[in-house]
């Protein structure tokens, strides 16, 4: 990813997916999408970067410059997660991929998970061990669609909504910069339509210490 201008930076930390949790598949709900659907097409991405180096002493957050870039995207959608009676809040499960995972520059969002924990809770009675994670709630009419992330889960160290942006070695200092992980936060949006053979949308929001804020646009 190419910077107008790049200063240094204070990164805030996020919570990744717990690696004990595993992501298992659901069974779908009533009246939901029932067929996997992937559309390919590209997003044009425009993120705005800050840091905390402001001020005559720092530690104010200052803007330092704007990223605009095209990457190759993926927008897979399915049926609904479901899990011990509960069921997504959602049209249809669904996932968005912007360029290559893990590379500085990349998205990844989606709608909600279903993960297993202990058969037991806290005061040891049985339960059931899968727990419905949902993040996003959207809804759509026609083709249209919209909706808000609501729910980032970094209380249970399950985020899974994340942009793969930088942080810089020394904070407000120019000693060069390491790929990180931050979870985006609850309130991004998601607005455009969804139709059986291509989507179209926006997705806008900022990271976990407002390091970042963002906009993406796909066409797919």
């Amino acid at each position: 990813m190419n910077r107008k201008a790049r200063k240094c930076g204070l990164a805030a930390a996020v919570s990744v997916t717990a690696a004990l949790w595993t992501v298992i598949p659901s069974s779908p709900a009533a009246g939901a999408q029932s067929a996997v659907r992937t559309y390919r097409g590209t997003a044009t991405v425009v993120v705005d970067s800050y840091d905390y180096c402001g001020g005559p002493l720092s530690g104010e957050r200052r803007f330092i410059g704007t990223s605009r870039y095209k990457m190759a995207a993926r927008f897979v959608t399915g049926p609904r997660k479901s899990a011990a009676g509960r069921v997504e809040r959602n049209p249809f499960y669904w996932e968005f991929y912007v360029g290559t995972i893990g590379a500085v520059g990349s998205f990844q969002l989606g709608s909600a998970h279903v993960v297993t924990a202990s058969a037991r809770d806290l005061g040891g009675n049985a339960r059931d061990p899968r727990l419905l994670l949902g993040y996003w709630v959207t809804s759509r009419s026609g083709t249209s669609w919209s909706g808000k992330l609501v729910d980032t889960h970094r209380a249970e160290g399950a985020t899974f909504n994340h942009f793969y942006g930088e942080k810089t070695i020394v904070p407000c200092r120019n000693l060069g910069t390491s790929p990180f992980l931050y979870a985006v936060n609850a309130g991004a949006t998601v607005s455009g339509w969804v139709s059986s053979g291509s989507a179209a949308f926006t997705i806008s929001g900022s990271t976990y210490g407002d390091n970042y804020r963002f906009r993406i646009t796909f066409n797919g």
